[in-house]
C-alpha cells in the first residue's frame, strides 16, 4: 500500500510542474500479480511479479508528449525531472487538429471497496490445491489445461489542474480450466471470477464438468450444417458480444468517425430489441469499480441502449474536444440487464423442436465494424438441445453474423445474472469485467461453417 511520503511525493512533484507553468498529470500504477497454467495435468507455470508505473502527459497547446517509467521513484526532484523531459518530447512533437485537454479531477477519492488481503496474498498452493481436486474429482484420464491470474493494483492520479487525487486499490481473479478428452479432442470449459480469495472453487467447476460430461462420452458429435439457427448463447459468449456491440456502437469517437455499425443512426433510434438495455453502471457489484471518468468526472450510471433504442454515446476528454462535445461520466462498466426467463435454459427450450448452446465464442473477431459483423468458432461445451433435453455435442461450428441481429431476434433472456471477467492478462493488470444475463435464446442465428470434428 502507497505510504504517505510516496503521496506526498508525487503531489509535491505535481506542484512543482504547476510552479513551473507546466500543464501534466501524473498516474501512478502498481501491480502484485500471480499467474499459474496448467498443462498436461500438472503446473506449467507459476509466476509473479510486482511492478511499479508512472504514466506521465504534458499538454502544450496542440501538442503533447507521454512517457511511462518503469521502477519506482526516489524523490520528488527525480520525478520533476521526469515531467521536463516529457515537456521536451511534447515540444517536438507534431500539433494535434484539436486541443488536448489535461485532465481535471472533479473531487477527492479513496477507495478500496473491493480488495481483499487474502486474495492479494493468496498462496499458488491454493491455486494448485483447486486443479488437484478437479483432477480427481472428474476424472485423471482426461487432459487438462488452463490459467489462474490474481492480485491487486493500486492507482494514485494527480494533475496540475488542481489539488485533487484519486487513490483506488483492488484485487482480482480470473479462473479458466480446461478438459480435453485424449483420443476424441473434444474441449469443456469453465470460468470463473471475483474480487475475493473463495469466490473461485473447486465444487464449481466439478459441478459444471459432471453437468455435460455424460452427454460427451456417450454421445456421437453432431456436425451441423450452414443455416440459421435458434441459438442459445451462453455468459461467456454474451460478455463477449456486449462489449463489442457497444465499444463499436457506443463509442463517441467511433460513431463521429462513422467506423460503427451506427454510424447512421441518431439518438432515440431503435436498434436492438425491445428487451435489451445496457448501462454503464461503476455501482454494478458484479464489475471492477472505476471511481473516476478519463476527463476526472465522478463516474456516473448512464443508459447506452434503453429498451433497444440507441440512448446514448461515451466522450473521452481529447474525443470531446476534437468534436466539440462534453466529455462523458462513463466508467467502462458495462451491464446487460436480465429478462424474466429461467434459471436454467433448457426450461425456456423445452417446446423448441432444435436449438444450439454455444456456451463462448472462441477466437471472435470483426470482419467488417461497420455492418457490425463479428465470427467465432463455439469449441468449448456446445451441444445439441431437443424438446429441452440434451442430445449430443457439436462439432465446432463457426458464427458469422452481424450485431443487430443477434440482439435484434432475441426470444429470451435469463432472470439471472454473472460476471464475465474480459481482463487482458498480457499487459498490465487492469481489471476489467461485464455484467450480463446467464443466456440469452436467439433466432435466426448465422451458422456459416461446421467442421468434420471436435
Amino acid at each position: 500500500m502507497m505510504n504517505k511520503e510516496l503521496r506526498n511525493m508525487i503531489a509535491e512533484a505535481r506542484d512543482m510542474a504547476e510552479n513551473n507553468g507546466v500543464k501534466a498529470s501524473i498516474h501512478y500504477h502498481h501491480e502484485n500479480s500471480h499467474l499459474m497454467r496448467i498443462g498436461n495435468n500438472s503446473v506449467s507455470l507459476n509466476t509473479s511479479e510486482e511492478l511499479t508505473r508512472i504514466d506521465i502527459e504534458v499538454i502544450q497547446g496542440r501538442k503533447k508528449g507521454t512517457h511511462t517509467h518503469l521502477g519506482e521513484i526516489i524523490s520528488a526532484d527525480d520525478l520533476f525531472k521526469m515531467i521536463q523531459m516529457v515537456s521536451e518530447k511534447a515540444g517536438k512533437s507534431a500539433a494535434m487538429d484539436y486541443d488536448p485537454v489535461l485532465t481535471v479531477i472533479e473531487a477527492n477519492v479513496q477507495t478500496e471497496a473491493q480488495y481483499d488481503e487474502a486474495l492479494e496474498k493468496l498462496d499458488p498452493a491454493v491455486k494448485e490445491q483447486v486443479y488437484s481436486a478437479i483432477f480427481s474429482n472428474v476424472g485423471e484420464d482426461y487432459n487438462y489445461s488452463g490459467s489462474w491470474s490474481s492480485g491487486s493494483t493500486e492507482t494514485f492520479s494527480v494533475t496540475t489542474a488542481n489539488n485533487n487525487s484519486v487513490w483506488q486499490r483492488l484485487t482480482d481473479q480470473q479462473f479458466m480450466c480446461v478438459l480435453k478428452h485424449p483420443e476424441k479432442m473434444w474441449e469443456l470449459a469453465s470460468w470463473q471470477t471475483g474480487t475475493k480469495a473463495g469466490d473461485v472453487s473447486a465444487e464449481a467447476t466439478i459441478k459444471e464438468f459432471k453437468s455435460i460430461l455424460p452427454t460427451y462420452e456417450n454421445q456421437k458429435g453432431f456436425k451441423i450444417e450452414p443455416g440459421n439457427y435458434k441459438v442459445v448463447l451462453g455468459s461467456q459468449a454474451i460478455g463477449e458480444l456486449i462489449s463489442m456491440t457497444v465499444w463499436t456502437g457506443c463509442a463517441g469517437r467511433t460513431w463521429e468517425m462513422k467506423m460503427g455499425w451506427t454510424a447512421d443512426k441518431v439518438i432515440g433510434d431503435d436498434v436492438l430489441n425491445p428487451s435489451v438495455t445496457v448501462l454503464d453502471d461503476p455501482t454494478n457489484q458484479q464489475i471492477f469499480s472505476e471511481p473516476l471518468s478519463d476527463s476526472g468526472l465522478l463516474t456516473k450510471t448512464l443508459t447506452m441502449i434503453d429498451k433497444g433504442r440507441f440512448a446514448g454515446l461515451l466522450y473521452d476528454r481529447n474525443t470531446a474536444s476534437k468534436y466539440g462535445k462534453d466529455a462523458t461520466p462513463n466508467a467502462g462498466c458495462l451491464v446487460m440487464q436480465p429478462g424474466d426467463g429461467p434459471s436454467d435454459f433448457l426450461e425456456a427450450v423445452r417446446d423448441i423442436d432444435r436449438v444450439l448452446y454455444i456456451p463462448a465464442i472462441h477466437y471472435m473477431n470483426m470482419p467488417n465494424m461497420s455492418k457490425g459483423i463479428f465470427t467465432g468458432s463455439s469449441r468449448f461445451s456446445a451441444v445439441l438441445v431437443e424438446k429441452g433435453k440434451i442430445v449430443s455435442p457439436i462439432f465446432s461450428s463457426r458464427i458469422t453474423d452481424q450485431f443487430e441481429n443477434i440482439f435484434g431476434n432475441i426470444l429470451a433472456i435469463s432472470s439471472e445474472t454473472t460476471s464475465v471477467n474480459t481482463s487482458n492478462t498480457y499487459g498490465r493488470r487492469a481489471p476489467s469485467a461485464v455484467s450480463v444475463p446467464a443466456w440469452m435464446l436467439i433466432d435466426d442465428v448465422k451458422i456459416t461453417d461446421c467442421a468434420d470434428s471436435f
